[in-house]
């Protein structure tokens, strides 16, 4: 899916558990330590899914101006870096 690490911390004890093989969304995770539900497959693959998006568009939606601007004027006053097409 993202390549991501499929730990779940258990919101009772906190204890670290693990999605094994290929689970059905209806599929709930049991604690290993303290055997409370967790989170169903689907809720955990919804939340991975949105935590994902707003990494990526926190990565493009955040930018330095100054620092692009910075580059632009360096790329615009010198003629031999700029790209041919």
């Amino acid at each position: 899916m993202f390549q991501r690490t499929r730990k779940v911390a258990c919101p009772q004890c906190s204890g670290a558990n693990f999605w094994h093989g290929n689970p059905r969304p209806t599929d709930v995770l049991h604690c290993r330590y303290c055997d409370a539900a967790v989170i169903s497959y689907a809720e955990y693959v919804e939340q991975t899914a949105q935590r994902e998006a707003e990494r990526l568009l926190a990565e493009f939606v955040e930018t330095d101006v100054s620092r692009d601007l910075a580059h632009l004027k360096a790329v615009l006053a010198n003629p031999e870096q700029r790209v041919n097409p």
